[in-house]
């Protein structure tokens, strides 16, 4: 319940950044692009608003969250394996649209650095 917790919280800072139309400040993992995500927001109709507060915590109904249980690794200096950030979590997040729960969708990817902080990356906005 703790780890659902932070995740919420990661999750929030992301949507309310996405409704405040931040885009530009959102944290994006490697391969996607700011203007992919506004592209697909264009497309959307209405008006993206908050969603309730209830719905962060509709596990099961509104976020799903995928435990991802293999490390990811890279070559560094000398070609020693060392780990840089585990992915920890997937997490498909129903976005609201005009007050209501619509079917795009934001997906990210919730990892853990060396020092044990998470951190939120988006890596999708899509029609699910």
């Amino acid at each position: 319940m703790e780890n659902d917790k932070k995740i919420i919280e990661l999750v929030k800072g992301v949507v309310e950044e996405l409704v405040k139309n931040n885009i530009e400040s959102l944290p994006l993992e490697d391969d996607t692009e700011t203007m992919d995500l506004r592209e697909e927001l264009d497309y959307y109709p209405g008006v993206m608003t908050l969603p309730p507060e209830e719905a962060y915590y509709q596990l099961d109904d509104i976020i799903y969250i995928y435990k991802q249980t293999v490390p990811h690794f890279r070559l560094g200096k000398n070609n020693l394996k060392k780990v840089f950030p585990k992915l920890l979590y997937m997490v498909d997040f129903d976005l609201y649209y005009d007050n209501e729960r619509s079917d795009l969708t934001l997906q990210c990817n919730v990892y853990e650095d060396k020092h044990g902080e998470w951190f939120i990356k988006v890596s999708n906005i899509h029609v699910m």
